[in-house]
């Protein structure tokens, strides 16, 4: 029942391919035993955890309670983020991350019908892996969360026009590019007209936009900050919330819950503007979202939407709360020195051998992210190379590692011309490294070891 609920729900991404026995990133949600998780960058399985809190949910959980089962989600998101200060947020739901850019574009066509919206998108190399087409108002997926086939590619509605403006998140050095000036042209070209301003603090390699400029646009802009990795501590949230920035995030990264679960924050303000305002031309949104995706307080959302109990995404999100919850109950100091621990011993043993470069800005990044090219033969390893050695790893069974069989490791991500591969520690893995003698680095300079020994047994042989 368990492997089940976490195959359902989503889209054909998670989906177990039959000639591997996993899914596109060569993970099986509920075969974690032996499995050294190094790549929360790209997604999760259950860890032992996460087990018992599936376990748990499969006991208490009835399709007829579903709304019962989002209030306390809900609820429960809201206590970890709100700052102290109560129900600050609304949260609006979706299958994935990906999902999450629909929702402000269904907003500013409600608020401005009829007029074309501008989304301005940051990193867009770096987001995942539907986003882009999300961010065009298309399909992204070949399935829905019904599991019904959708057109991947196509338009969702006619009914609004998307300007999508895409930023790139590196220049040709591999450097981190400075994309205000390009967001304050945007802005000045488009005085009067809906805007989405999408930043992002934490993509696949860990970027933070200067969330900065933010403030030259309080008026006239809505910001969305793509926070889907959620590597970020719960004082920017509730900052970021109280200057009207709704915020992406979901359970499957950082937080290590299984593929996927998308959650929207939504300041309460902009949920009041919507109260009252058309939907009927966002009915064709219904082959992705479920009346319960949309809060209580837009009904007009709700009545033209498929009335569809997503237990799925319901025990996905179980397990990443439980996970959350167990997580920051650790004071903050506490996970930052052991991040901050660990990111030194990879970094120092990358830096041993000239095959491994690290990418430029590492220190503009999320220490728990570390990202490198890969070098083989004389020359830096390209995506599909990447890609090669990635499946080579991850497929194999790795006897020599200390407790462990497996390994996972970050998907190689392209930027230009050039790829770089990454290893991620997750929630559960800092927890782990945090108990007593659970700090060993064994295992972590030992993955390099076989990322530098499998590249040379294929690309030097």
């Amino acid at each position: 029942m368990i492997e089940e609920l976490l195959l359902a729900g989503c889209d054909e991404r998670i989906a177990i391919r039959p000639e591997t026995g996993a899914n596109q990133y060569h993970l099986h949600p509920t075969k974690y035993e032996g499995l050294l998780m190094r790549g929360s960058c790209t997604c999760g399985t259950l860890t032992p955890d996460g087990q018992r809190s599936a376990e748990r949910f499969v006991r208490d959980y009835q399709a007829a309670d579903d709304a019962s089962w989002i209030r306390q989600q809900t609820k429960r998101m809201q206590t970890l983020f709100d700052g102290g200060r109560g129900d600050e947020f609304h949260i609006y739901y979706g299958p994935s991350g990906s999902d999450m850019m629909y929702w402000p574009l269904l907003m500013q066509s409600m608020l401005h019908p009829g007029q074309t919206i501008t989304n301005i998108v940051s990193c867009p190399e770096e987001l995942g892996s539907g986003s882009i087409l999300a961010a065009e108002g298309k399909y992204y997926a070949n399935t829905n969360q019904y599991g019904d086939a959708v057109p991947k590619g196509e338009i969702v509605t006619d009914s609004f026009h998307v300007d999508v403006q895409f930023l790139p998140a590196r220049e040709v050095s591999g450097h981190i590019a400075d994309r205000k000036q390009a967001i304050r042209d945007i802005i000045a070209a488009r005085p009067g007209q809906p805007i989405v301003g999408n930043l992002v603090f934490g993509s696949k390699s860990g970027i933070k936009d200067d969330l900065d400029i933010i403030d030259e646009f309080r008026e006239g802009v809505m910001w969305v900050v793509d926070m889907c990795q959620f590597r970020t501590h719960p004082a920017l949230v509730h900052e970021l919330l109280s200057k009207g920035v709704m915020l992406m995030v979901t359970g499957s990264k950082f937080y290590q819950a299984p593929p996927f679960c998308g959650a929207l924050l939504v300041p309460k303000f902009w949920t009041e503007l919507l109260m009252g305002q058309p939907a009927e031309h966002l009915r064709d949104y219904g082959r992705l979202f479920t009346a319960a995706d949309a809060p209580p307080d837009l009904p007009q959302l709700r009545s033209i939407w498929p009335d569809h109990a997503n237990a799925g995404l319901r025990l996905r999100w179980e397990i990443a709360l439980d996970e959350m919850e167990a997580y920051l109950a650790i004071p903050q100091e506490e996970t930052d020195a052991l991040i901050r621990r660990w990111s030194r011993v990879v970094i120092g043993r990358l830096a041993l051998s000239d095959r491994f470069g690290m990418m430029p800005d590492m220190e503009l990044t999320n220490d728990s992210i570390i990202s490198f090219t890969v070098s083989a033969g004389g020359r830096e390893l390209d995506y599909d190379e990447l890609k090669k050695l990635f499946d080579t790893l991850v497929l194999g069974e790795h006897p020599s590692l200390n407790g462990f069989k497996r390994v996972f490791l970050g998907q190689p991500v392209r930027y230009g011309k050039r790829s770089f591969i990454r290893l991620a520690l997750g929630s559960y893995s800092i927890r782990k490294l945090m108990e007593p003698n659970g700090f060993d680095p064994y295992n972590d300079l030992h993955v390099v070891d076989l990322i530098e020994r499998t590249a040379i047994e294929l690309f030097e042989s």
